[in-house]
């Protein structure tokens, strides 16, 4: 088995699922690449249970039931019951059967709107299987998945016939930069963060990379180059979601080049208004390419809404390959990275560290803060401007600033961050503020030595958002 890497909850949480002695109703989405498949088979082989995997394709319902039956039997072995049985329910009845004699039998049907869509009743004959009790005997587990998050969370909504049914559902989403960093073992800590600010932390793309070879080669050959595996990614996303993905497309670039308000996306697109721009950004947020940002509470322009990409791989894409493709497509990949990519980096690196500093704090705060983050985000205003403000659980405030730089942090940013913090809560409760600096290139001694006599203040390197702290 290929070494699985990372997930150390979500695979808890699956496992704890899988052993339960009872039977279970699973649902997980989330994005395509994002590992949903993996994970799940992971964890069932884990379990040591018999389990059937079956992904499903864009098949006629007949085809798909078929090609199910074939993977039971695989699993299973032959019955010529089972060849004889022409309908899912039939199907799911004799597989609770079959889960007697082989206990907590998990049965995993991969990308299930593909099968829903073509066999609208099946929701409404699974919750009948479901409420049987047909699966208590064997404790069967029954797993829905799906990369389509829209239509699988149509299926935990209180309108679809599984609502209050499943015992366990979740998004599986992005990779942290931590476990991110492990598929790029040779590779020096500020190249995993510049790995993870191109290929995010979604497990496929980051197997097409090989740490023997350049940072730079992994992206030129996966997403600059004709024949790379990540050359239209962004562009199949889309259209593997929608019908049109041309307007899409043309709002995603938009905001990659700058255009993050809905006036300036209008203008950029050129489209009539916000009426007309509104569905096509509640689409993409729903489809975790894009996310609407709001100052952190306490901002002057705390209903100053923005949206960003959080999808690295669109990011890097629509800012710099769709705008050069025809020299891409003619095999130019590398004097584009030379000549359309090197020159801004310092500038895209910036704004991904922002990024990547955020996210830790929202994973990782407890490590270093002793709380976990209830809330993390940044502030902007005309006024002053804050990389990092958001609150922990016990309320005390974080504000900091992350600097992508080739120099040493000193005091004199700890003063403006402080200065700028004291803007940020003046009309707020006396509630204790931390602190925090990220630096590329680490910090001044007289810095150091603040931070070692100040508890409030707290310094990150690269190697603090990358290596997990020791036990």
């Amino acid at each position: 088995m290929t070494k699985f890497i990372g997930r150390e909850r979500e695979l808890a949480d699956v496992n704890a699922e899988f052993s339960a002695r009872r039977p279970s109703l699973v649902v997980v989405y989330g994005r395509r690449r994002i590992g949903k498949s993996t994970l799940l088979q992971h964890a069932a082989a884990e379990c040591q249970s018999a389990f059937v995997y079956f992904q499903a394709t864009k098949l006629e319902e007949k085809m798909n039931l078929d090609a199910f039956k074939a993977e039971v039997v695989q699993a299973l072995g032959q019955d010529p019951v089972l060849d004889g049985l022409s309908d899912w329910s039939s199907v799911l009845y004799w597989l609770a059967r079959a889960a007697e004699t082989r206990p907590g039998l998990i049965v995993i049907l991969d990308e299930f709107p593909y099968i829903s869509e073509n066999e609208q009743a099946l929701p409404s004959v699974i919750q009948k299987f479901w409420d049987s009790g047909a699966m208590k005997k064997g404790n069967m587990k029954l797993v829905l998945c799906g990369s389509l998050i829209a239509q699988m969370e149509k299926l935990l909504s209180e309108s679809n016939p599984l609502y209050g049914r499943r015992t366990m559902a979740f998004e599986l989403g992005a990779m942290s930069l931590r476990d991110s960093a492990q598929f790029l073992p040779h590779y020096s800590t500020a190249d995993k963060i510049v790995a993870y600010s191109v290929f995010g932390g979604i497990p496929y793309y980051l197997q097409t990379c090989d740490s023997s070879v350049s940072l730079k080669d992994n992206i030129v050959r996966n997403v600059m180059s004709q024949s790379g595996p990540l050359y239209d990614e962004p562009e199949f996303l889309l259209q593997s979601e929608l019908r049109d993905t041309t307007r899409y497309s043309s709002i995603v670039g938009a905001i990659a080049t700058g255009a993050n308000k809905t006036a300036e996306i209008i203008s950029r697109v050129g489209l009539n208004d916000v009426a007309q721009l509104t569905p096509y950004l509640d689409r993409l947020v729903r489809m975790r390419i894009l996310e609407k940002q709001r100052p952190f509470a306490g901002s002057p322009k705390s209903r100053d809404t923005r949206y960003s990409i959080v999808d690295p791989i669109f990011k890097f894409w629509h800012r710099f390959v769709r705008p050069n493709m025809s020299a891409v497509a003619r095999g130019f990949g590398e004097d584009v990275y030379s000549r359309k990519v090197l020159p801004f980096w310092s500038d895209y690196m910036g704004l991904a560290f922002e990024d990547a500093c955020r996210e830790h704090l929202r994973l990782f705060a407890q490590e270093r803060l002793s709380v976990p983050a209830q809330e993390m985000g940044k502030i902007w205003s005309g006024e002053y401007d804050l990389d990092v403000a958001g609150k922990l659980l016990d309320s005390s405030l974080v504000f900091g600033e992350c600097k992508w730089e080739t120099q040493e942090l000193g005091e004199s940013v700890l003063a403006k961050l402080k200065r700028n913090a004291a803007l940020a809560t003046r009309n707020a409760s006396d509630a204790p503020c931390h602190f925090v600096l990220f630096s590329k290139k680490g910090f001044t001694p007289g810095l150091q030595k603040v931070a070692e006599i100040d508890a409030q203040v707290v310094l990150y390197d690269l190697d603090d958002l990358v290596d997990s702290p020791p036990v």
